[in-house]
């Protein structure tokens, strides 16, 4: 299975993952409860959001100000600034327990197959 997300190196990611980060965000925002879990677009691939902020967890780049904006909207600004939050990696850590939640609540709907359900488990 070949990789679509791009590695970080030394602890920084390429641009194209960066605005992945933040299309990711934009998605978890517009997430409806009970809906599948969104996808964004990297380099031609739709990738689930929560692969973006797992492998965002350990970028040690800044988040720019619009991506900072949308990620307090989705977690409360108190908590991020008292997380020491300027990293990608910190706000992907805060997002982490939304989108889990989200996801989970996503594959305990009543319409979910069994397909559904063992695909989730795989790519996990």
């Amino acid at each position: 299975m070949q990789k679509v997300l791009p590695e970080l190196y030394e602890g920084h990611a390429p641009i194209t993952l960066q605005n992945a980060f933040h299309d990711a965000l934009e998605a978890l925002e517009e997430w409806k409860e009970g809906h599948e879990e969104p996808l964004v677009a990297v380099d031609g691939y739709n990738v689930p959001i929560s692969h973006v902020f797992a492998r965002m967890s350990a970028c040690t780049d800044l988040l720019p100000l619009r991506t900072r904006d949308v990620l307090e909207t989705i977690v409360d600004k108190g908590s991020f600034r008292a997380s020491g939050g300027s990293f990608y990696a910190d706000g992907a850590k805060l997002i982490m327990p939304i989108c889990v939640e989200r996801l989970t609540l996503s594959l305990l709907r009543p319409t979910a197959s069994l397909a559904h359900l063992r695909k989730a488990c795989v790519d996990a």
